[in-house]
């Protein structure tokens, strides 16, 4: 894919400070339940009893008891995966190895992306780093974990139960990014492309230019999409080569599908889409 803009390309740096995170089905019988789980916040049979493979999201943030604001419109988001941490704190992402050892997390020299971010925003990734490096005291009680260091307690629920996966059928889901192979591209400025599922198994699409509408269908985690139809406007620039990226993946006999809290990922081979819910 040429010339989308802007591209943003996630490098990872070490970290000290930050400068810039089988043939296609027939078009019936349609489909008759959407991907899940849904959107139903109830928490699972069975709360693990450890962090490892678990994502959480802050609630609160204090210092000496007091409250510490975050930057408005941000969260702190930490994932641990596979002996893997990954955290943002609302504009860059770090990561790095870790482990819990006499009760405290303990991880190596953690890495951060390149993107350009705010004053506040960079000091608030700044000051979570610091933290996380202070190596906070690990406290988890079913879904709710808590991690204190110096003083400063950061509250967290799990990612499960703070935002529930939605459900595919439902929203409608509006491109934010372009896939392809480690680079990221931005939707460009005044190009919208959107798509909604409905249970009838029919799709409704705009992908950046035409308009039109197809058919879906959900097995075993592959989409397939078929009887797609659009206008024929001409669509040149931006908007055109945002189409093609999109169509690129919709015409893909299996599409690889995951959708996480409010954002849903199709990938085929190495590209792909990614689109939040509205």
């Amino acid at each position: 894919m040429s010339k989308l803009a802007p591209v943003l390309i996630l490098v990872l740096a070490t970290l000290g400070g930050c400068t810039a995170s089988s043939s296609p089905p027939t078009a019936s019988p349609p489909p008759t339940a959407s991907l899940p789980p849904t959107a139903a916040a109830s928490p699972p049979a069975s709360t693990p009893a450890t962090i490892d493979d678990r994502e959480f999201l802050s609630t609160s943030v204090t210092e000496a008891g007091v409250e510490r604001p975050l930057v408005a419109g941000t969260r702190i988001r930490i994932n641990f995966a596979a002996g893997n941490l990954t955290l943002s704190a609302g504009c860059n992402i770090m990561g790095g190895h870790y482990g819990v050892e006499d009760g405290r997390l303990v991880t190596d020299t953690l890495s951060m992306t390149e993107m350009g971010c705010d004053p506040p925003r960079h000091a608030q990734d700044e000051w979570l780093a610091a933290f996380i490096g202070a190596r906070p005291t690990v406290r988890l009680d079913g879904n709710e974990l808590a991690l204190e260091a110096d003083g400063t307690v950061i509250k967290l629920l799990d990612r499960e139960i703070a935002e529930p996966d939605l459900a595919l059928v439902g929203p409608t889901w509006t491109l934010t990014s372009i896939v392809s192979g480690d680079a990221v591209s931005s939707v460009p400025a005044g190009v919208v492309a959107r798509l909604q599922f409905t249970q009838d198994g029919q799709l409704q699409l705009a992908p950046g230019c035409n308009q039109g509408s197809g058919r879906w269908a959900l097995e075993d985690g592959i989409l397939r999409i078929t009887d797609i139809g659009l206008t024929r406007m001409a669509c040149p620039g931006a908007a055109g080569q945002v189409e093609a990226a999109v169509l690129s993946v919709l015409q893909a006999e299996q599409i690889a599908i995951q959708i996480e809290a409010s954002v849903l990922s199709l990938s085929v081979d190495g590209h792909g889409l990614q689109l939040t819910a509205q």
